[in-house]
Order: C-alpha cells, then sequence, then structure tokens
C-alpha cells in the first residue's frame, strides 16, 4: 500500500486507530474486503481500538466488536465466513435470502426452495397472502377516511417496504454476541434515526443488550421506503444514513480518541455515474442521495484538514521568536483548541456504483458478494493516499495534542501504508 500508515500519536504517546463503516446495504462486502486487506494484508496490521458504523457498516461494525476479543484481527476472516455463508444467497432465493419480495410467484420455481421442507414455500406463500390482504384493507381504509384530498391519499398507498419480508434479516441480527459486545475491549459507536424527531441517536457498546442491540442494528440499516421502521419505545427508527451516512464525527469523538481513522465508505464519485437513458422516481432518489453523502463526508475531511492546519499553525508559532510572550494556554481556551487534536484520516471507496442503482442495494447473491470482497481487497492492498487524498500531517512538523499531551511526530510524506 502505498502513501499511508502513521506514526501519528495520541495521549501517553500511542497511536490509537479507529475504523469507520458507512451505510451501502449489499455494498457493505466491500467493506469486508477492505478490512482483510489492512488487518492480514498489510505490515504491520491495523489494530483499531474503535469501530463506527452506519446501516450495513453498523452490521459489520457491531459483528467485529463482538468476535475481536476471541479472534483478534482475524475476525475479519470470520465476519468474511459469515457473509458468505449466512448473509450471502447460496442455496435458492426463498431459502436463503436475507430479504425476500413478498407473494413472489417465481419462487415456486426455485427447486432449492422445497430443500428440506417441501411444503415452506407454499406455507410462505400463504402468510404472505394474509399479510398482503390485511395490508391492502389498512389502506383501502385509509383511502376511503383518511386526512386530504383524493390524489393526496394515493399516493401516500404505495410503500415499497410492505413487501419485503425480513424476518432472516431478523433473525441474523437477533443472533449476534451482544454480550462480547458490550464486554469487549473495542470500543462501539453506531447511529440510527429517530423518523419522528428526525435526531440522530447513537449506541455504543452499553447499549447493546440482548433486547435493544438487535433492535439498534435493524434500526441502523431500516433505508426507508425500503426497509420498515423499527419501533424503539415508542418511537420509530430508520437507517442511521439519513443523518450520517458515515459517522466520521463518532469515530473523531469516541472516548478512545483516535488519532488516526480508516475510513471505508461506499459513495461513489457521482461525476462517474452515466446518467440514466429514461428518467425514472427511483433513479433520480438515489442519486440525489448520493449527492447529499458525497458533500456531507467531504465537508467533514475538509473540516478535518482545516483543524490539522489551525494546530500546526499554533505550533509553529509557539515555536517561533514571534511566539514568545503569548499566553498559548489563554488563547487555546479562547480558540477552544484544547479538546481538538491532529488527526490522519485514511479514505477508501470506489469511483463507481457498486449496487448498480438503488435495487443493487438488495443484492445479496454470493456471485455478487465475492466479486465485491474481491474488489475491496485489492482496492485495500493497492489503496494510495495521494490519489485517494486522505488527510496526512505535514511531514517535518511536530504537532501538540492540545490538551496537555506530549507533542507527537506526524507521518512521514509516503510513510503512511494506508494501515
Amino acid at each position: 500500500m502505498t502513501g499511508s500508515g502513521s506514526d501519528q500519536q495520541g495521549p501517553g504517546g500511542k497511536r490509537v486507530q479507529a475504523v469507520v463503516l458507512s451505510g451501502g446495504g449489499a455494498s457493505g462486502a466491500y467493506e469486508v474486503g477492505v478490512l482483510k486487506a489492512l488487518l492480514s494484508g498489510s505490515r504491520p496490521p491495523l489494530e483499531p481500538k474503535v469501530f463506527a458504523g452506519t446501516s450495513i457498516g453498523c452490521f459489520n461494525s457491531t459483528f467485529m466488536v463482538s468476535v475481536w476479543d476471541a479472534h483478534g484481527p482475524s475476525a475479519i476472516g470470520v465476519l468474511e465466513q459469515f457473509w458468505l455463508e449466512r448473509l450471502a444467497t447460496t442455496r435458492g432465493r426463498l431459502r436463503e435470502s436475507i430479504c425476500r419480495f413478498r407473494g413472489n410467484p417465481l419462487d415456486l420455481l426455485d427447486p432449492w426452495a422445497y430443500v428440506p421442507d417441501p411444503l415452506r414455500p407454499l406455507r410462505l406463500l400463504a402468510g404472505d397472502g394474509f399479510h398482503l390482504f390485511f395490508e391492502a384493507l389498512r389502506r383501502a381504509a385509509y383511502l376511503a377516511t383518511g386526512e386530504g384530498d383524493l390524489i393526496a391519499r394515493l399516493t401516500n398507498l404505495l410503500d415499497a417496504s410492505a413487501l419485503l419480508a425480513t424476518e432472516r434479516w431478523e433473525e441474523i441480527t437477533a443472533n449476534l454476541d451482544y454480550a462480547s459486545v458490550r464486554s469487549s475491549s473495542r470500543e462501539l459507536c453506531t447511529v440510527a434515526t429517530n423518523y419522528q424527531t428526525g435526531a440522530a441517536v447513537y449506541f455504543t457498546n452499553k447499549d447493546m443488550t440482548d433486547e435493544r442491540g438487535p433492535l439498534a442494528v435493524r434500526a441502523s440499516a431500516a433505508i426507508p421506503g425500503i426497509l420498515p421502521a423499527v419501533m424503539i419505545g415508542a418511537a420509530p427508527h430508520v437507517d442511521g444514513g439519513v443523518v450520517m451516512n458515515t459517522p466520521l464525527t463518532l469515530a473523531i469523538q469516541a472516548q478512545a480518541k483516535p488519532t488516526e481513522v480508516h475510513m471505508i465508505y461506499l459513495d461513489p464519485a457521482v461525476g462517474e455515474i452515466p446518467m440514466a437513458s429514461l428518467g425514472s422516481t427511483i433513479d433520480t432518489s438515489y442519486r440525489q442521495e448520493l449527492i447529499g453523502w458525497a458533500k456531507a463526508i467531504n465537508e467533514n475531511i475538509e473540516a478535518v484538514r482545516r483543524i490539522n492546519q489551525s494546530l500546526l499553525a499554533l505550533e509553529r508559532l509557539r515555536r517561533s521568536q514571534a511566539g514568545r510572550g503569548i499566553d498559548f494556554e489563554a488563547m487555546g481556551r479562547d480558540l477552544h483548541t484544547a479538546r481538538l487534536r491532529p488527526l490522519v484520516v485514511h479514505r477508501y471507496h470506489p469511483t463507481d456504483d457498486l449496487a448498480g442503482g438503488a435495487l443493487g442495494l438488495l443484492n445479496f447473491t454470493r456471485e455478487h458478494i465475492e466479486k465485491l470482497i474481491t474488489r475491496g481487497f485489492h482496492d485495500g492492498t493497492h489503496h494510495d493516499c495521494r490519489e485517494a487524498k486522505c488527510v496526512l500531517l505535514e511531514e517535518s512538523d511536530t504537532v501538540s495534542a492540545g490538551r496537555g499531551d506530549q507533542p507527537s511526530p506526524s507521518p512521514a510524506a509516503g510513510a503512511g501504508r494506508a494501515a
């Protein structure tokens, strides 16, 4: 890996690393591939103290924290195996799909759907029929008695999430080892969105009880309009990506005080995505989301650069002749720099759209998952900080962490192997 790793150190002279994982549905397999490169294919391997994630990145982060103390960096192998054997569709759409369309008659044509229980497809089809029938009744009642004009009521009848069955996803999230998350030596930071208030809701290790943990993971990944909202308490919660698709801020604010962040996010370069030849509501909404996510993360990255530059300028002033006689402690209080520290941020993300459109977020076929893991491993292995525009500290400067810590050397240019 070219131009990555860092000698940047945190409190007590130790480098503290964090991993940030974004949302992106099935494209979360790409995150697995990059992590595999960073944890096993690099020298020295990554040793993250913090995992921060949103949506499918929340699932990946929670899983890694749950198995890290037992497996160490080899936890990524456990996660990869889980994706290939449990999340990927391997033995038929009906039997293994993490999300399936209710009442899909094509499922009856899948031979694997009848193994080992020949009656299961018929039972599921009957259950789906009842679900869709009562959902149709509920919406018909709304159409007849709801508020607003007829056009508004007709528009509100459309809900794709009613067509998706998510019982397998619920089973998977319920069976994660939340006791190990609560006792883990790794810090977990995840986010969901309170759909009623629009506020971000944060979850850490202690919040991951056996009852609340599965709800937090499912809520963080509940893509509005595609997956149903998750009730936590009395409020519906949806995808954390609504407010923070790439939770860099959560990692920065973690108790471990990271000095080096490895951010794996799935937002493609918007300009690299060709415009659809035929416009559609789904394509338009998806592109709009990508633009918003790219704008937010680029603003966060630039904010980190500005903070680094400001801390560097203060340190240079402190060491110069012009700085003699200046009360830097008072200046730090006035400028609120006491809680700031120089930060290295390594960026890993594809330039093209891995999902191939909005519906690709639900493409969990094994072939697609294997391709994404391989692609992520390649990109992580061949990462170049200059090309990726990572945030690196300048080679010749020593920057104080700004909290009374000992000054720590910045990474040498080119010393940063993205891990």
